[in-house]
């Protein structure tokens, strides 16, 4: 493989970051405002049955997890670059001796942030799912 697939190769790879990036700050974005939503337009006043008030507080946690994810989650780009920076920098100075110079300087994301990701997307199902069952549940 040449430098030059190598190079498309990282474009593609850049311009799928940035997409995932901008789906996941809409969903946080939306999850916010529906959090938002939810907690404002609750009834204080009407007694609720057990269940729908579990309901309610799981809805509730499950949106909040998810936005917590997702925006640490969202980290993960700057703090691979911020690494490779690092990490080129430690290259120019002689601190490690690699034959590519900077051209070689890949690294993987943190593992916590695959971890976050994928907490991201069941905090997500869950909270749809909670918020379908609280909306249905008074109509039984």
């Amino acid at each position: 493989m040449n430098r030059k697939d190598i190079e498309r190769l990282l474009e593609i790879r850049v311009s799928a970051s940035s997409k995932e990036y901008a789906w996941v700050k809409n969903v946080v974005s939306v999850l916010a405002i529906l959090l938002g939503v939810l907690v404002s337009l609750k009834d204080k006043t009407e007694t609720h049955s057990e269940i729908e008030s579990k309901l309610f507080i799981i809805t509730i946690i499950s949106f909040g997890l998810c936005i917590l994810c997702g925006l640490i989650f969202l980290y993960a780009d700057s703090d691979t670059e911020h690494r490779v920076v690092k990490k080129v920098i430690e290259k120019e100075n002689g601190f490690e001796n690699v034959g590519f110079g900077t051209f070689a300087t890949i690294l993987k994301r943190r593992r916590i942030f695959y971890i976050l990701r994928i907490g991201f997307f069941l905090a997500l199902i869950g909270s749809l799912l909670s918020l379908v069952a609280y909306a249905v549940y008074p109509e039984f």
